[in-house]
């Protein structure tokens, strides 16, 4: 049976209930209020957001990164899909009910599993992306470092980002963010007052690295991989050099 059949992804190939559109709406006005209002939220370079669906990446120092970029790019949850470990996330129907109330999250394997008797693969979590990112112009969030890293530090950045760009050939958003790791940092359980910048810089398109000769794209993704890692580095730079 293919991915895309399996009722319990039916929310990331399908419209989803209003219900669900809902509550992922308010919780980004929700979010919108607070970056408005208790954690002062400046964003520019809002010109460099692409027309079609992209994969937002940017360093990563806080919980609250993901819904800085819906805030940044201005759209709501409804509009971005996380990826998401499948034998944490997915290994109960509550637990991924719950979590649907405010975020689209898309399963990827840490290791072999078996979906229905079949091996859940890179390919399967491409296909959910693709019919994903195909209905409305939604979007990936990626986190090249991975986790949060320690506040104002950037680790080195995986190839992830660059690997889905590739497979679903849509473009990278590179997105500096200052700030969230004082507003609530790895450790925390509450958010503090803090002033954040969020910088979106120029998109990265697969097609400017790789080419209809290219067979497993290695040296490609390692080079997209470097240049986002670089823009984001240089931004953070010049930024603190203000």
């Amino acid at each position: 049976m293919s991915v895309l059949a399996d009722p319990q992804y039916s929310y990331l190939v399908n419209k989803q209930p209003l219900f669900f559109q809902f509550w992922k709406k308010m919780f980004y006005y929700w979010c919108k209020f607070v970056f408005l209002w208790y954690t002062p939220v400046r964003v520019s370079g809002r010109e460099n957001l692409p027309n079609e669906s992209a994969i937002f990446t940017s360093n990563h120092n806080s919980h609250m990164d993901v819904a800085l970029i819906s805030a940044a790019a201005g759209k709501s949850f409804n509009y971005f899909g996380m990826l998401a470990a499948k034998d944490y996330w997915f290994d109960s129907t509550i637990k991924r009910t719950l979590t649907n109330f405010v975020m689209n999250l898309v399963p990827i394997a840490r290791k072999t599993e078996e979906r229905n008797g079949d091996t859940f693969t890179f390919d399967d979590t491409i296909e959910l992306c693709r019919a994903f990112m195909d209905q409305d112009g939604r979007n990936l969030v990626i986190f090249p470092e991975g986790s949060r890293g320690e506040p104002n530090m950037m680790r080195p950045f995986r190839k992830g980002a660059a690997r889905f760009s590739v497979h679903l050939n849509a473009p990278i958003v590179p997105i500096f963010i200052d700030g969230s790791f004082r507003s609530w940092p790895k450790g925390r359980f509450i958010m503090y007052p803090a002033r954040v910048n969020v910088t979106i810089l120029p998109p990265i398109h697969p097609s400017d690295f790789v080419t209809e000769e290219d067979s497993d794209h290695y040296e490609q993704i390692n080079q997209m991989t470097k240049t986002l890692e670089g823009q984001i580095q240089q931004e953070r730079k010049s930024f603190y050099a203000r």
